[in-house]
């Protein structure tokens, strides 16, 4: 921080210095109330080159007043940015109604103004209570601070909470937000069981990264906003590429690599392999087992295409994937859309396709055959073609370019895996509850910070 700052802005500073509250100061455009000083904050981006937080990490505060039969009292409350307060969870709490100050009282009794208000700038009055809303010490998302103005516009605040909430007098953590505003969110741990081949799992796992990193309802703001990743890779997957003959030995290696995974803390499971979703009820059983969810393939492929008003497709699978009467789990939505299956003697070369990627990799001798497939499964350049193997969807993603339509089921999981993670952050990062206080403020100047 510059040697020259403003006045409110040292005294607010060493406060937090002389509490031994872990801070970092940070300077950042004009901002005038939470949702506007989240979309501008700095932090982890000394450089200055990644700009907001999610708005639950932005602490709102009201200055208020509650009339006791004995006197008047003052009282500071302070709630995560997404939240609203409760009147009736804060007159049980306080002991009688809570009235918000009016700005020209705030200015009168604080010498303060809206979008000003901190939790240091009533640490040395005796005649101040400050409320803290419980989920204001709970963890919600790395790296678990929050932040708020320094007394000033243009200074930002980083802290910790519960060290904050310690070092303050005459404050108190207590039940004061509405309804769902209060829920604590889930971390999610993403789990990926993988080995047919371990390719599968590491392309399905930057594919997540990759739909987390452009996702359109939560701005991605660097490495703390990708999940924890557990990884199984079982080599023993492989010999699901022979289902039928060798089905008591898949079996318990898949189930064992789940078990694995929920074990390790994953919470969202997902199998980067088509053939093994066969197991799907047993799969399920054991993630419920553990609290965990299992994201089937062939349930988010039913969604997606439906999504998209696809109706027909040309369906690439290996022998047991395009055996919609046996062994084949994509049998359960045979009846929602028309698989185009391939002949015979073509599904035996996309097995022999897919053997020869595990051996040789995603080079000329793989891509040309994957070609030649492609072109005489799918007559017509409009045709919709479903990928449904591992090894095709890995060649497939190697092509920059093709006049036909790709439908790949590990793209598929991959976004319905990222959306389960980023539907937590949806309502803490835009905040729809505070987003209504927002544009009532002018009516009711109920936060004082921001």
């Amino acid at each position: 921080m510059s040697a020259v700052v403003p006045e409110e802005v040292a005294r607010n500073v060493a406060f937090l210095s002389d509490s031994g509250v872990w801070h970092v100061v940070s300077r950042n455009r004009p901002a005038f109330s939470c949702a506007d000083a989240a979309r501008k904050r700095k932090r982890l981006s000394h450089r200055g080159q990644e700009v907001g937080i999610p708005l639950c990490d932005e602490l709102k505060t009201a200055v208020c007043v509650v009339e006791h039969e004995h006197g008047q009292e003052f009282v500071v409350l302070h709630c995560r940015g997404h939240q609203l307060l409760d009147d009736d969870k804060l007159a049980a709490v306080l002991g009688a109604a809570v009235r918000r100050m009016e700005p020209d009282e705030l200015e009168q009794s604080f010498d303060l103004a809206y979008g000003l208000v901190t939790p240091f700038a009533f640490a040395e009055r005796d005649d101040v209570r400050q409320v803290f809303d419980r989920t204001v010490i709970e963890p919600f998302f790395p790296p678990y601070t929050m932040m708020t103005n320094l007394g000033h516009h243009e200074y930002g605040v980083e802290f910790q909470p519960r060290e904050l909430v310690g070092a303050l007098p005459r404050s108190s953590v207590e039940d004061i937000a509405r309804g769902e505003g209060q829920r604590v969110p889930v971390e999610h741990t993403l789990g990926i069981l993988t080995g047919n081949g371990p390719e599968s799992g590491r392309f399905l796992w930057s594919r997540i990264d990759e739909c987390i990193r452009n996702h359109p309802d939560v701005p991605f703001r660097g490495d703390i906003g990708l999940p924890r990743v557990v990884v199984e890779s079982v080599p023993e997957m492989g010999l699901s590429m022979e289902l039928e003959e060798r089905l008591s030995t898949v079996r318990p290696a898949v189930l064992d690599g789940v078990r694995r995974l929920c074990e390790r803390g994953a919470t969202v499971v997902g199998i980067a392999c088509n053939t093994t979703q066969y197991f799907v009820d047993d799969i399920r059983e054991v993630c419920e087992a553990h609290g965990a969810q299992f994201v089937s393939i062939v349930e988010a492929t039913a969604a997606a295409l439906a999504d998209e008003g696809i109706e027909r497709v040309v369906f690439l699978g290996i022998g047991a994937v395009s055996d919609f009467d046996r062994w084949s789990d994509f049998r359960r939505i045979a009846g929602e859309f028309a698989f185009d299956r391939p002949p015979d003697d073509l599904i035996d070369e996309i097995d022999d396709l897919a053997f020869l990627v595990k051996q040789r990799g995603i080079v000329s001798v793989t891509i040309n055959p994957m070609r030649d497939i492609v072109r005489r499964a799918a007559a017509s350049e409009d045709t919709v073609i479903l990928v449904a193997l591992t090894e095709l969807s890995l060649l497939v993603a190697s092509q920059r370019r093709s006049r036909r339509r790709f439908v790949d089921t590990l793209q598929i999981l991959a976004e319905a895996m990222a959306g389960i993670y980023i539907q937590e952050r949806i309502p803490l990062d835009v905040g729809p509850e505070a987003a209504q206080e927002e544009s009532a403020a002018a009516r009711v100047p109920d936060a004082g910070s921001g």
